[in-house]
């Protein structure tokens, strides 16, 4: 369910390649940021420096899937004579069980549907237990696709929605303990437990991306058409979440308070920019649905592309910097200090397209492009041979390369060499975008062992 880069790879690196020396010789004390990318060059831009004061954020649309008729009125009634009988106190998933009629259910008699055992009233900062129920969908005919080790056969996506805030919070749905959930053709059973900060009352909402692990191509499988399943979620499904005391230290009217955010994993909630109580130009730009990202214990603000491009000249004066053509788009709009596609950043060029669009402030279309960032001018092709950037200005030596996959030429492990920091400099950061050309070509396993690789070569 989780669609994040596992840590453990990274946690779990080992001794440094054999012949090889550490990241330039700097060890612990170069950066990395290794970065699981959507395939949106604004997305990239936002989380790589701060939130940039660019458009807008691409997030993929979805189209919205064909209504399905209501539950059967039995299946309701089930649901919520469940709900009734729970007692009108706090309990996690763990402590409510399953309802066994639940395991039973065919896709015939009962639609997919969002089950939440105790949607009550709850104050600020408390939690409720979310579940999906999949009935069983009998496939009939013999497929090769299969999940990864402990991944579920089924691919859903849930949020919980504010009706007044349109507050958006991410259910982080795992697998319920059952060995149903291990069998392609009988009924799943996802839960979380959800903490609502955001006083509202809220409803599910959500669908089923694939079932029978369509979602996972690997072993040469064509990926499949997206055709998302609609989840059946009952009108009276509704969590009331109260500030009785009006001191909650979640509320909006206090965000521009919080301190700044000083990493870049905070938990938080997406919201409507035109919800906000305050000028939505003092946090990060929209996505392409006009929702901001907000967290809750520490504040994000934008960044003007040339305080950005000060910063880096005086904490990161030179920069190399791996990615696929996101990451170009990326540095397109860095060196040109925001000012590449500002005015359609939803085109086709500005989101993927790009690739025969004449571009001069660095060499995009390379596989290795030295440039200068200047905070004033923007971006300037380095001169040949200039290891060093000159004063003020950071040098960025953006690598080209099809993340960590068997198809570069040179070996995406080559860039990582004493002979490069000689030619291209010292690095102070290293920002390494990973994930397209990886899930597209190579499998997990083959990743996840040279994701090992590579942190042994930064470490």
């Amino acid at each position: 369910m989780e669609r994040r880069a596992s840590q453990e790879a990274l946690n779990s690196a080992g001794q440094s390649t054999a012949g090889r020396r550490p990241l330039f010789g700097y060890g612990r004390k170069v950066w990395l940021a290794v970065l699981a990318l959507a395939g949106f060059a604004g997305l990239l831009v936002v989380y790589m420096y701060g939130f940039l004061e660019i458009d807008s954020i691409i997030r993929p649309a979805v189209e919205e899937p064909a209504p399905m008729g209501d539950l059967p009125e039995n299946t309701l009634a089930d649901v919520d004579t469940t709900l009734k009988q729970q007692p009108p106190r706090f309990k996690r998933c763990s402590d409510l069980p399953i309802p066994e009629h639940y395991w039973n259910m065919t896709i015939e008699s009962t639609p997919a549907f969002v089950d939440v055992p105790q949607a009550s009233k709850i104050n600020v900062g408390e939690s409720v237990c979310v579940r999906v129920v999949v009935p069983a969908k009998p496939l009939g005919t013999a497929q090769t696709f299969a999940p990864l080790s402990n991944a579920p056969w089924d691919s859903v996506l849930v949020d919980l929605v504010g009706r007044a805030t349109n507050v958006s919070v991410p259910v982080p749905l795992r697998m319920a303990n059952h060995t149903h959930n291990q069998n392609r053709d009988l009924t799943h059973v996802y839960e979380a437990d959800v903490v609502l900060r955001d006083a509202d009352i809220y409803s599910p909402e959500g669908y089923i991306e694939f079932r029978y692990a369509l979602w996972n191509p690997e072993a040469s499988l064509d990926p499949q058409p997206f055709e998302p399943e609609k989840l059946q979620i009952s009108d009276t499904l509704q969590v009331n979440v109260s500030d009785d005391d009006g001191v909650s230290p979640y509320s909006l009217q206090n965000y521009l308070d919080l301190p700044l955010c000083t990493e870049p994993n905070a938990e938080g909630r997406w919201i409507s920019a035109a919800s906000l109580p305050f000028d939505a130009a003092q946090v990060p730009p929209p996505d392409n649905h006009n929702l901001v990202w907000l967290p809750y214990d520490c504040r994000l603000k934008r960044v003007k592309y040339q305080d950005f491009a000060t910063c880096l000249a005086q904490r990161y004066p030179t920069i190399h910097w791996f990615g696929d053509s996101n990451t170009r788009r990326a540095l397109k709009k860095v060196s040109t200090l925001g000012q590449w596609c500002a005015a359609e950043p939803n085109s086709l060029v500005c989101t993927c397209n790009d690739n025969s669009e004449k571009f001069t402030n660095y060499g995009a279309y390379k596989r290795i492009s030295p440039f200068d960032l200047d905070p004033v001018d923007g971006g300037a092709v380095a001169p040949d041979g200039a290891v060093e950037p000159p004063a003020n200005r950071s040098r960025i030596v953006a690598f080209k390369w099809d993340g960590l996959t068997t198809r570069n030429d040179p070996p995406w492990a080559d860039y990582f060499t004493q002979d490069f920091e000689a030619k291209l400099g010292h690095p102070s950061l290293a920002i390494v975008g990973v994930t397209n050309w990886d899930t597209a070509f190579e499998t997990h396993a083959f990743f996840s062992g040279e994701v090992d690789k590579l942190a042994a070569l930064i470490d």
